[in-house]
């Protein structure tokens, strides 16, 4: 008998027979080809319920590093669903729970917006600063909230940012938390091996536990790569390719380089003093504009 195809679904049964057209996500998120995630499926279907469209995470295959990260994720947003039922930067959680063969699944928010990843070529565009800009304060400030809950996301990256510009104003979403690390649980003798992502992830989440400067670092080098294009993720290691950087201007680089530093002592204590001093340089030399009002959504 043939392998059982980890994607082979019965929509029939609950808690799939809630929902009609169900599709699968294709794995070119990002508007460049990529492999097939390791760890899960996604899927979109239209709740009959709700007549709402709803994304469906589905661990690939039984097995106890699957279920662990998808537990996380559950366990983060359900905690920041509860703590934070206004915002609207992170996904809601609809239901969830294991098929009969054990997978985990997930059932949540569907965003609108394309992964920050749509965004950025290999190629540096500095007409787009002041645009980057933004988007960086207004993830800074997403940011800002989750940490309020003593929640790190851990595995930020072009990737799992969602944004898109509504009435002139950058709208962020903030996605995947298998990675997240929740002070809560995680302080005590909860499991914590997040997946993370080379390049994006701080190096300490190695081999300790993460905190506010561990996101700032993520949010550092994808606002790096705004600015210099995907092209530095090839050569070295973000403060690397900051450091020898000769394009970007001395002030801003002195604002982004300690936030990338590869010691979590020597960055910036939190997320708020990175965001001051990236709204102060945007206030000099875009001054004035409507850009001061709150950029979220």
């Amino acid at each position: 008998m043939p392998p059982r195809d980890s994607t082979d679904i019965d929509f029939a049964s609950p808690p799939f027979d809630h929902f009609r057209n169900i599709e699968r996500l294709g794995t070119d998120r990002s508007g460049r080809s990529t492999a097939e995630h390791a760890r899960h499926h996604l899927f979109i279907g239209r709740d009959r319920r709700t007549a709402t469209n709803q994304l469906i995470k589905l661990t690939s295959k039984p097995g106890l590093i699957y279920q662990t990260n998808l537990s996380n994720e559950i366990a983060t947003l359900s905690t920041i669903n509860q703590e934070l039922p206004a915002s609207r930067h992170f996904p809601f959680v609809h239901e969830h729970g294991r098929l009969p063969d054990g997978r985990v699944y997930l059932v949540m928010s569907l965003f609108d917006e394309l992964p920050l990843a749509t965004a950025i070529g290999a190629e540096r565009a500095p007409e787009r600063l002041v645009t980057y800009l933004r988007i960086a304060i207004a993830v800074a400030e997403a940011l800002i909230e989750l940490h309020s809950l003593n929640i790190f996301h851990v595995d930020l990256n072009p990737m799992n940012i969602l944004s898109k510009t509504e009435k002139d104003r950058p709208v962020i979403r903030i996605v995947d938390f298998e990675s997240s690390y929740e002070a809560a649980r995680h302080s005590t003798d909860t499991f914590y091996s997040p997946p993370t992502t080379q390049g994006y992830s701080a190096p300490e989440v190695s081999d300790r536990a993460p905190d506010a400067r561990s996101d700032l670092f993520s949010l550092g080098a994808v606002f790096y790569t705004m600015l210099a294009g995907y092209g530095w993720t090839w050569e070295s290691e973000v403060g690397t390719c900051l450091e020898a950087d000769r394009e970007i201007e001395p002030d801003l680089k002195g604002i982004l380089l300690p936030a990338v530093d590869p010691l979590p002592d020597r960055r910036y204590p939190s997320v708020q003093d990175f965001h001051a001093r990236l709204a102060a340089y945007l206030e000099r030399i875009w001054p004035g504009r409507s850009w001061q009002a709150r950029d979220v959504d």
